[in-house]
């Protein structure tokens, strides 16, 4: 035997380049990585006859004619392949005598048939199995031993159509089905009669179309840990002992108690209404119904796929939105702090108009004071003197022009300084006006932001409602967003 640990060989060029030395028969290959076991790798294993595969990461994997013995544990086998190509003859025999594909990705059996005629042990463990149709295995003439445990079987069929009557591998000794979800099993028309073994625990059965009266070669059976019906149950415990059936399992300690069940010689059942539990209670619907689960189940994966889409949308639209609301927030304030310095220099320069306002009143009252002086002189009798009048004559006049040339030159710089003024607090008024309209439509908008928030936060409640839902309990009303 030859133990080759971490193989690796990703690739077909991989595959095309690598060599073995061994010359074994046995050969075990652990914990590597061959996605695909090709033909071309069985070639270069020519004098192999007992494969194993342990953890390898295998995904398709083919089964050629030399091989006596193929174990494959914990890989992902999704499909398997034969060696029915160029080189193989089509319909030709195999040599495999024990077949085992656990812990893979199968969700149906290999087409095996009569070419596998020698073919002794077949497991199918843990593998992702929802339909088992027996015709599968007819062709397996020498089978002893089937196992399909620990899958998703729902339902185990003769065949693919009604006209199948019966079933038969008379050779077989051991048959597992235990940890699946079968509610009911029919086996009229099984002809199973080397069976010595038979394996139904860890389902939900409730009972056995058909009995176990056509299993004369039956000596141990399992059936603990599903939820057998109690008048049908104490029929078969009274077959079992008549026939010295042994049966080598018991419930879980407080199954019964705990699940409200009654306990018939250590196995737990229900007590229902009286039925006729001679012919299957579900018929010709069991694909139907099969059918309906997987639908069911697909629907609630996509339910939940776009569930949490729809979460994922919801929360980064809401994020973006809060995201656009804060940038608004800031533009608002930006516009704000304009505001108030515009307003602020509004009033600066009122407070300057109203001051130059007051000089030029200033101004004015020493005008009409300097007027109201010259007028009193001119109303007044000449004096005695011409050189004194002359003299008072022309000193008034002088200070006259001054304070007209004065008053002119303020009126004049009044004027410009009030007209620039008057743009200024124009241009100010029409800057006011369109920073208030701003303020306006940011507010209008900060306001709608915040209702679409608030929707949204609503919509993100409702979604995680629904995520949290349990999927057993209808769904409440709708809320409209």
């Amino acid at each position: 035997s030859c133990l080759l640990n971490g193989v690796t060989l990703p690739t077909a060029e991989h595959l095309q380049n690598v060599t073995f030395s061994s010359n074994h028969a046995a050969v075990t290959m652990e914990h590597g990585l061959i996605p695909h076991f090709t033909a071309e790798l069985a070639r270069k294993l020519p004098k192999v006859e007992d494969l194993t595969l342990v953890g390898m990461g295998v995904k398709k994997l083919l089964i050629w004619r030399s091989l006596k013995h193929l174990s494959a544990y914990n890989n992902s086998i999704e499909t398997v392949e034969f060696d029915d190509g160029p080189s193989g003859k089509l319909g030709s025999e195999y040599e495999l005598t024990s077949l085992v594909l656990n812990g893979g990705l199968l969700k149906t059996v290999p087409p095996l048939g009569s070419r596998f005629n020698r073919l002794k042990l077949l497991s199918l463990d843990n593998n992702l199995l929802e339909q088992v149709k027996l015709d599968d295995f007819v062709g397996l003439t020498h089978l002893q031993s089937l196992s399909l445990a620990s899958n998703r079987l729902i339902q185990v069929e003769l065949g693919a159509s009604p006209e199948h009557a019966g079933f038969a591998l008379l050779k077989l000794m051991h048959l597992s089905l235990a940890g699946n979800q079968l509610l009911t099993l029919n086996m009229t028309g099984w002809e199973l009669g080397s069976l010595a073994s038979l394996d139904l625990s860890d389902n939900n059965l409730y009972l056995l179309a058909g009995g176990l009266d056509s299993l004369g070669a039956l000596k141990e059976l399992r059936y603990a840990r599903n939820d057998w019906n109690c008048e049908w149950l104490s029929k078969v415990q009274l077959h079992l002992t008549s026939e010295a059936i042994s049966v080598v399992d018991r419930e879980p300690e407080g199954r019964c108690a705990e699940s409200s069940m009654k306990e018939l010689q250590g196995i737990c059942c229900y007590e229902h209404a009286e039925l006729d539990y001679s012919t299957d209670v579900f018929g010709t619907r069991w694909e139907q119904l099969a059918g309906l689960q997987r639908q069911y189940e697909l629907l609630q994966y996509t339910h939940d796929l776009q569930t949490v889409k729809e979460s994922e949308a919801i929360v980064d639209e809401d994020r973006m939105f809060r995201n656009r609301l804060d940038r608004t927030n800031q533009a608002q304030d930006g516009l704000e702090q304009s505001l108030k310095r515009l307003q602020s220099n509004v009033a600066d320069e009122v407070e300057r108009m109203e001051r130059l306002s007051l000089g030029i009143t200033r101004s004015m009252a020493e005008l009409r004071r300097s007027l109201n002086d010259l007028y009193q002189l001119s109303i007044q009798p000449e004096p005695s003197l011409d050189a004194i009048r002359q003299q008072t004559a022309v000193g008034s006049v002088e200070r006259m022009e001054t304070q007209i040339d004065k008053l002119r030159r303020g009126i004049r710089e009044y004027a410009g300084s009030t007209e620039m003024r008057e743009n200024q607090l124009r241009r100010l008024s029409e800057r006011l006006a369109e920073v208030n309209g701003m303020i306006m439509q940011f507010e209008l908008e900060n306001q709608l932001s915040q209702q679409h928030v608030a929707d949204l936060e609503a919509t993100v409640k409702m979604a995680y409602d629904l995520i949290d839902r349990n999927p057993s309990k209808p769904l409440g009303s709708r809320v409209a967003v």
